[in-house]
């Protein structure tokens, strides 16, 4: 298994502090990694990782295409995983610590 792209996981929990919704998250990592094509598993394991996700709490993505061709739409991934989101959000959007603070 490769590994994750760990500036692509520090993304998706930026874009999660902005509210932004996961269907626009789960698009930037296709986007992202164009023009690699994208399977379910890698989303699941780049949602898995930046949100803390565990015991298949990220297994809804398997039924999203980026196509809209999936079972379910952007509509209901939104809906779905923003409150896996949120159940997990205290194990993933802690604090920087200074030394790692940006100037």
């Amino acid at each position: 298994m490769e590994p994750l792209d760990s500036e692509l996981v520090d993304r998706l929990r930026a874009m999660a502090r902005r509210e932004e919704q996961p269907s626009t998250m789960l698009h930037a990592i296709v986007s992202h990694l164009s023009p690699v094509a994208v399977d379910q598993l890698l989303l699941v394991r780049y949602f898995a990782a930046a949100f803390s996700f565990k015991d298949g709490q990220g297994h809804p993505i398997h039924g999203w295409f980026a196509d809209g061709s999936g079972e379910l739409k952007d509509s209901d991934i939104d809906r779905i995983m923003s409150k896996r989101m949120q159940q997990t959000r205290a194990e993933w959007d802690k604090p920087e610590p200074s030394s790692q603070r940006r100037a």
